[in-house]
């Protein structure tokens, strides 16, 4: 965060906060301009415009509370805060204060989410009728949440921005495998209404990295491979037709598949974090609404809530 704030013109970095010591000195040494401090109060004391909250979740909610009484814009990790309640706090906060939050969805900002939602938005792929996604690797174990927790706000924030809206209801199936407890393997079901529905997979026990969405639609699909670096989206005319007519006096449904060309559109290379950076400018000078605000980061988090409720519950869908 601090290289592409800094490298962006409309901003300048004045300090740095880290109570790791020696990660203090080591990125202090890249910014020798900027202050480097232990203490969240002597950063605050420079009197920032904005801070970027990089830190684990449970501490979120009180260091974005900080700055924000101390009348800063922030900036917030994913996933924007550990409980509803806190997002719900500092979404008031801010308000009351006429401050703004911004939640680092950082997928929002890819070029291939953008190409993602120009193919939605023109209709190449018809109606949409369900996504699966596979996001699973070896590691790496957070301290303080799930695997749900730290991999689903990515899939989540995906597809809220696509979708236009948060999932209706969440049913969630998970395991442990570790002597922590925390669950490191888990299945999410999620219903948009209308007969779109949504299936994530979700491990930090995979032997193997995949980073893979499926987005299924009457006219096309179309897949997005993260960890392709070559041909990220790729568009297939692929598809069935059902034959509904006389429907009561058959005994078979007659089915017509269709195989036809796959494409794969150009991507613009581009860094997520630089991009969001000259948004949040954007933003700030109140020539755009972002794409990532606190409402959208506390939409994810009443997803991931319901998630971790169903998952208490044995997997019974709950409502967002």
């Amino acid at each position: 965060m601090a290289r592409n704030f800094s490298a962006n013109p409309d901003f300048r970095l004045i300090g740095l906060c880290d109570t790791n010591a020696a990660r203090l000195q080591q990125i202090g040494g890249l910014y020798p301009a900027a202050l480097a401090t232990e203490s969240l109060d002597e950063l605050l004391a420079t009197t920032p415009d904005i801070v970027a909250i990089a830190i684990p979740v449970a501490g979120h909610f009180e260091v974005a509370r900080q700055c924000i009484a101390a009348g800063c814009h922030v900036l917030v990790e994913k996933p924007f805060t550990a409980t509803v309640a806190e997002g719900e706090k500092l979404l008031a906060l801010a308000d009351r204060a006429a401050r703004r939050i911004f939640v680092d969805h950082t997928f929002l900002f890819t070029g291939a989410v953008q190409e993602m939602k120009q193919q939605l938005g023109s209709g190449n792929l018809g109606e949409l009728l369900y996504v699966d996604s596979v996001r699973i690797n070896l590691g790496l174990f957070q301290p303080d949440i799930d695997v749900i927790w730290d991999l689903a706000p990515h899939d989540l924030s995906i597809l809220q921005y696509l979708v236009g809206h948060p999932p209706q209801t969440v049913s969630a199936m998970g395991t442990s495998h570790n002597p922590q407890g925390t669950v490191d393997v888990a299945y999410l079901h999620l219903d948009y209404g209308e007969g779109l529905t949504a299936h994530l997979h979700l491990s930090w026990l995979s032997p193997v990295k995949v980073r893979r969405m499926i987005f299924a639609g009457t006219r096309q699909s179309m897949m997005f491979d993260d960890l392709d670096q070559d041909t990220k989206i790729k568009l297939y005319d692929h598809g069935v037709a059902f034959d509904t007519q006389d429907l009561e006096n058959r005994t078979q449904i007659l089915v017509s598949y269709r195989k036809g060309d796959m494409r794969a559109p150009a991507i613009a290379p581009s860094e997520a974090l630089a991009v969001q950076a000259r948004e949040i400018a954007t933003a700030l000078r109140g020539e755009m609404t972002p794409r990532a605000s606190g409402v959208d980061g506390l939409a994810v988090v009443k997803a991931l809530g319901a998630a971790s409720r169903s998952l208490r519950d044995g997997g019974q869908p709950v409502q967002v």
